[in-house]
């Protein structure tokens, strides 16, 4: 792309980076780190005038796509540039050239300026682009073989839990009582297994920013319905009785399976954490602030100390380890991760001696729900 402007500044080179510098002071302070000035910036414009090359002002402004942040900023600095090279340019024919020479010129410094920065925006819009398309490919990839893993995982796992089912009923067979509890213990560990494959899973997907959830009407009661056969086995191998306290006519607009999910981890928790033989009080109601679900254990609690990092992704504290209870770290994470993403939250309560309580609060919305401050619990 050659034309008069670049000839012309070519020639004049020094002059119009002089009248640059002159007219342009504030334009040096808001230059780039690496910005060497008005010379080196026409050194780079002209290389895209006659060599028709890109690469030395895409480099000059920082507009390869290393550093997407700020390259809005960096974009406008540039347009902003060749907007000044042209009046310089203008303002240098103005004293060499006359008549129909100068207006050529100044005929030529609009339209090849124009072109620069129309040039210089689509290649930075296709370099973003292209950037896009491979981390949108490559999150894809680590979504597909995530879920291959999980599929080849969860194979295995389901044929043995199917297998100590059917044994534990008696249609393989019947089988001593002895042998019944340890197909009974060998059956709730391989449920416990599958919820943690299925946990890595689902904070696989929950990260995922094109995830969507699946929005519909769904009762309390059936959450905590839910959620509890979830965690029958384990609790009935632990001996422990889930009491539950439902309020009836409440219901709230979210993702079934996830909102059944959330409450399961926090059933199962407090199963893991509340002594055998304990009862685990199970909570449901609605009011003002929205959908509550509260499960209360009857364990040592949790030391303050732990209370800020509960609901942290992986964290197990120095009580669970020592104890040895199972688990992966990522209950507490997704409930925390499926209240956020219904616009609620989650607490957690503890007393020395007395328990933990941990709540997860759901909003309820007028046209959807009921406002249940009204409402009581029905226990069950």
């Amino acid at each position: 792309m050659t034309g008069q402007l670049s000839d012309f500044l070519a020639a004049h080179a020094e002059r119009v980076a002089d009248v640059m510098r002159r007219t342009g002071a504030e334009m040096e302070s808001r230059g780039n780190k690496g910005d060497h000035g008005p010379r080196q910036f026409i050194n780079a414009v002209l290389v895209a005038l006659t060599a028709d090359d890109l690469r030395p002002l895409t480099t000059y402004f920082d507009l390869s796509g290393e550093k997407p942040s700020g390259i809005d900023q960096r974009l406008e600095t540039a347009m902003s540039r060749l907007a000044a090279l042209r009046r310089a340019a203008v303002a240098v024919a103005e004293e060499e050239m006359d008549g129909q020479d100068r207006l050529s010129l100044w005929e030529s410094a609009a339209d090849e300026m124009a072109l620069i920065g129309r040039r210089l925006a689509s290649s930075v819009t296709a370099t973003l682009a292209s950037r896009l398309s491979t981390m949108t490919t490559s999150s894809s990839a680590r979504g597909t073989s995530m879920s291959i893993t999980m599929h080849e995982l969860r194979r295995p796992l389901t044929i043995l839990n199917s297998y100590g089912q059917l044994l534990s009923t008696g249609m393989l067979g019947q089988l001593p009582e002895t042998a019944t509890v340890a197909i009974e213990g060998i059956t709730a560990s391989t449920e416990m297994m599958v919820r943690m494959v299925n946990a890595i899973a689902e904070v696989s997907r929950l990260e995922d920013p094109d995830d969507q959830l699946n929005f519909e009407l769904i009762s309390i009661d059936e959450i905590v319905t839910g959620a509890v056969d979830h965690v029958s086995m384990e609790a009935k191998l632990r001996d422990t009785v889930l009491e539950t306290n439902v309020a009836d006519a409440v219901t709230i607009r979210g993702d079934r399976r996830r909102l059944i999910l959330a409450l399961t981890n926090m059933v199962g928790n407090a199963v893991k954490h509340g002594p055998p033989g304990s009862t685990i009080a199970v909570r449901a109601f609605g009011d003002e602030d929205g959908a509550h679900f509260l499960v209360r254990d009857q364990g040592q609690g949790f030391p303050s100390e732990d209370a800020a990092h509960l609901f942290d992704k992986y964290f197990r504290s120095v009580t669970e380890r020592q104890r040895k209870v199972p688990g992966s770290g990522l209950g507490l994470f997704i409930v925390k991760t499926v209240a956020e993403r219904h616009s609620g939250h989650v607490l957690a309560r503890s007393a020395p001696g007395e328990g933990a309580e941990f709540e997860m609060i759901i909003p309820i919305h007028q046209e959807h729900g009921r406002r249940a401050g009204a409402a009581q619990p029905t226990e069950r």
